[in-house]
């Protein structure tokens, strides 16, 4: 049965009845995701290693191969690959440098939009206009799909593609008997080939999972019958093979050992990269990667599961499949990053939105409903909130060693919307203003505070002070630092060497650029050749944020006499 309510009295008073809730959505994923797309330097270590590989596929026209630097890059499949690529190559045939980095972050911020829309316009006919609208509001607000649309990394552009696999598994599971299931069946099977495309494992993981919970609860194997494995199955091979086949035998079987083995199945087995954390992680960082609509959505999402209409039943199961065995699965793995648990985010914002519309909230719980997951979601909610609230400056000071008026903003913002929301009314009200938080705030944060936190941005400063110099054309070695973002920065055949290497540098060029720790600099003059003199050009004092050590460098430019 097909639930489509008239639209909410909340939503007629603020006009929203006249506008497109497409269009609504659109326009608040991009004041959310596009403040600081360009102005954010390039992030270590994933993104920038995404950036690099890109960027050699760009110079090279090998879109095959992914390569960082001469070292092969076998964790992850090509797709996203190809969509920074394309963007690239026409913003470098319009004489945008191969350093900026709108191009590389576009599809993650197409990706995080498109994921949701598709939420909204997956499920709308299956839980109603208001729900799914209020859904898709929770997943575009909340902390963690809004770093992620800002990094040119794999995350937003697969959760696109795992929302429309998941709406299509839903139609099919909701409305069996529904015609035209082909469509669903398109979805399923091109979400699911997609997401592949992308991130390899984590699109069927996801499917087989929830497949499995519904056909447990069914006791029955028809939801994954219904799916027509064959012939639809050819469709993600058609969109994986080709390339998978073709870089297997590029890389002599080399990855698919590498990105199955070495990545995916490595990171199951245990921790890596210091990357482990306790079973129960995720579900204490919940409320901060979800603020600031934490405080509705936990405590929603927990009366959408419990008192859903009956219609809405089979949709909760699904949501239920989704969201819980996924979940477990991730708690009980030891290397943990908070990005893991944004495929299972959707789900969470589907019961919530049902919660909110369809079981007569009031901001205090259902009746008969315990009172304690509201408790929680404001527990949670205010703990997150002041942790931001006190983090961001406090990070600031640390990292710079100054006070900084718009941290000191942003710690305000978020103290008035712990003190201002309680006193909203109606709990449709708060999330609005929920939403109004998250755009102003996380706005700030990413366009002004972030990019301006000079000291945790090395390789930024460094490409500053060579540019500053004119001397962007000259060979470049750096000892010690090397992640990631200086490659991106300073070019493909930067050398990330040590204090012999930077000698053998300065001997085997004309002029040439060196990097090195600014405790390192007599050793290097005393051991250079008379006939090579050296001029430090600029000086950089910060921070390694990736290892917690500080960093003192100097840039110095050789010349032969």
């Amino acid at each position: 049965m097909e639930i489509r309510p008239a639209l909410p009295p909340w939503l007629s008073k603020i006009g929203l009845q006249k506008i497109s809730k497409v269009w609504i959505l659109l326009f608040l994923c991009l004041a959310l995701y596009l403040p600081g797309i360009s102005s954010l330097p390039a992030t270590d270590r994933d993104e920038s290693r995404y950036m690099q590989a890109t960027r050699q596929m760009v110079e090279t026209g090998d879109m095959l191969d992914i390569r960082f630097q001469d070292d092969s890059r076998y964790k992850k499949p090509v797709g996203i690959y190809w969509l920074q690529a394309g963007i690239s190559h026409v913003a470098q045939s319009l004489g945008v440098p191969s350093t900026e980095r709108i191009p590389y972050r576009l599809p993650s911020t197409i990706g995080a939009t498109g994921a949701v829309l598709l939420l909204y316009l997956g499920f709308r006919h299956l839980i109603g206009e208001g729900a799914a609208f209020v859904a898709a509001v929770f997943l575009a607000c909340s902390l963690l799909l809004g770093v992620e649309a800002h990094l040119a990394k794999t995350d937003a552009m697969q959760l696109a593609a795992i929302v429309a696999m998941q709406a299509g598994l839903a139609q099919i599971y909701v409305q069996p008997r529904q015609e035209g299931l082909w469509r669903s069946r398109l979805l399923f099977w091109l979400g699911l080939g997609l997401g592949m495309l992308i991130k390899g494992p984590v699109a069927p993981a996801v499917a087989t999972f929830t497949l499995a919970w519904i056909c447990w609860k069914e006791r029955s194997l028809w939801p994954a019958k219904a799916l027509h494995p064959l012939p639809w199955l050819a469709l993600p091979v058609l969109i994986l093979g080709p390339w998978l086949l073709s870089i297997q035998m590029l890389s002599q079987g080399q990855f698919i050992k590498d990105s199955f083995g070495n990545d995916f199945i490595a990171k199951l087995l245990e921790v890596q990269e210091s990357h482990g954390a306790p079973p129960g992680t995720y579900l204490l960082i919940t409320p901060l990667l979800l603020w600031p609509v934490s405080w509705l959505l936990i405590p929603q999402a927990w009366a959408g599961l419990r008192r859903a209409p009956a219609q809405l039943k089979a949709i909760t199961r699904l949501a239920s499949a989704w969201l819980v065995p996924g979940w477990i699965v991730f708690e009980l793995v030891p290397t943990k990053l908070p990005h893991y648990v944004l495929p299972l985010l959707p789900a969470l914002c589907l019961l919530a939105g049902m919660g909110l519309i369809h079981t007569g909230q009031q901001g205090r719980g259902a009746k008969g409903l315990s009172a304690w997951p509201q408790r929680i979601g404001v527990t949670a909610w205010i703990l997150s909130g002041s942790l931001l609230a006190v983090g961001v400056p406090t990070i600031y000071f640390w990292a710079s060693g100054t006070i900084s008026e718009l941290a000191l903003l942003v710690s305000a913002l978020c103290i008035a919307t712990l003190v201002l929301m309680p006193k909203l009314t109606d709990f449709r009200q708060r999330l609005l203003a929920s939403a109004a938080a998250a755009v102003v705030i996380f706005g700030l944060m990413f366009q002004l505070i972030l990019p301006r936190l000079t000291p945790i941005w090395p390789a930024e400063r460094l490409r500053q002070i060579i540019i500053a110099e004119g001397a962007q054309s000259l060979p470049v070695a750096i000892a010690q630092y090397h992640e990631p973002s200086v490659v991106f920065n300073l070019g493909t055949e930067t050398q990330l060497t040590n204090l012999e290497g930077l000698i053998s540098h300065a001997v085997s060029h004309s002029e040439a650029i060196v990097i090195i720790r600014s405790n390192q600099m007599p050793v290097f003059r005393k051991k250079l050749p008379v006939e090579i003199t050296t001029k430090r050009i600029g000086q950089f004092h910060g921070l390694n944020y990736s290892k917690g050590r500080k960093l003192a460098l100097d840039v110095v430019r050789t010349r032969k006499l």
